[in-house]
């Protein structure tokens, strides 16, 4: 749920007062690891639905401009607990971005091996350290708050006071302030709709997936394109940078083709057989030879199948190691059992 369908950027954040406003502490014990995290997103997007709530109540008050000519006790009344819902929801923000600059560092501390979700976590991070001009309002909150007092004084002669009227110039301050507080409004609605954007995105994105695998019998079942994206998973999950995944024309016979941390490249030729009944023979092996060596001589070429391998495919991709080859029992050793590709690969060819 946004707070505000503009492109939002998070503003710079006041000096902050006595902490959150709303209650509890803003993360109670929560389980760890990525379900841990997820509960700690979902309790942040609680929060920010509840300022989100707080803020949309003033959605009148803030469309009306400040008068210069006169003041009026319900206005005044109404401004004052904008400006002090503006506040409240200020501390939250900043008590909610802290939070989330916690959990972004606590998961690029861990052994995230995923590029795809060490990625994640860089961009999300760095869209909470994006500020906008701080407004000048914020430097006068104090003011503001006594210029609001003031004006709702019983003994002023504004609807049914009778001791003393406000001046031109107090009434020109008035305005001033007021206008000042709509701005802080919109700088809280704008801090909080990209909080709630990060929020959203981390819980639905890549960000906590967990490491994926999969059992044989489900890879006999998966649609030969799920399975050039199982493999592409298993690669990130491994620590591969993703260059392309899926084949077509020009692949020189690479479904997925991977980098290493080194950048020294992988290409992968994926054969799938629904119920894992079909063969991979020479031909195949010698496809991607081809492919691997016109990209560059150091590249791994790695033959993947949840089908059988024939003689002549094993012992063409045997000479001086020309092509890797993981079958079934490898296969099942990578997705199943979650061991990683070099720790496949070893028995497969030279260490």
């Amino acid at each position: 749920m946004s707070i505000d369908s503009s492109t939002a950027r998070p503003t710079t954040r006041r000096p902050a007062s006595a902490g959150p406003q709303f209650g509890q502490a803003l993360l109670p014990g929560t389980e760890t690891g990525t379900e841990g995290m997820r509960q700690r997103l979902m309790i942040l997007q609680g929060r920010l639905e509840r300022c989100a709530t707080v803020l949309r109540a003033h959605q009148e008050t803030v469309t009306r401009v400040p008068r210069m000519d006169a003041l009026a006790l319900g206005l005044v009344k109404d401004d004052q607990c904008l400006l002090r819902d503006v506040q409240q929801c200020d501390d939250e923000a900043g008590a909610i971005d802290d939070a989330l600059t916690e959990l972004f560092q606590e998961l690029m501390g861990a052994d995230l091996k995923s590029v795809r979700r060490r990625q994640e976590v860089e961009r999300l991070s760095g869209r909470l350290r994006v500020s906008p001009p701080y407004s000048p309002g914020w430097n006068s909150a104090d003011e503001i708050s006594e210029t609001f007092a003031h004006a709702s004084s019983p003994l002023l002669r504004v609807e049914g006071g009778s001791l003393f009227g406000p001046t031109a110039l107090f009434i020109k301050r008035y305005a001033k302030h007021a206008t000042f507080t709509r701005t802080m409004y919109k700088d809280v609605t704008l801090r909080m709709t990209t909080l709630w954007q990060v929020t959203k995105e981390a819980l639905d994105g890549p960000l906590l997936q967990e490491p994926t695998v999969m059992d044989l019998e489900g890879i006999d079942e998966l649609h030969h394109s799920q399975f050039e994206q199982l493999i592409a998973d298993l690669l990130d999950r491994d620590g591969y940078r993703i260059i392309r995944s899926g084949g077509g024309a020009g692949d020189m016979g690479a479904d997925v083709l991977a980098a290493d941390p080194l950048g020294r490249f992988v290409m992968v030729q994926a054969k799938h057989f629904t119920g894992g009944g079909g063969s991979v023979g020479q031909p195949v092996v010698q496809h991607l030879y081809g492919g691997a060596m016109a990209t560059h001589s150091s590249t791994l070429a790695v033959v993947v199948t949840n089908g059988r391998l024939t003689g002549g495919a094993k012992g063409w991709a045997a000479e001086d190691s020309r092509v890797r080859l993981i079958g079934r029992e490898e296969l099942r050793r990578w997705a199943e059992n979650g061991e990683s590709l070099e720790s496949v690969l070893k028995g497969t060819g030279p260490a």
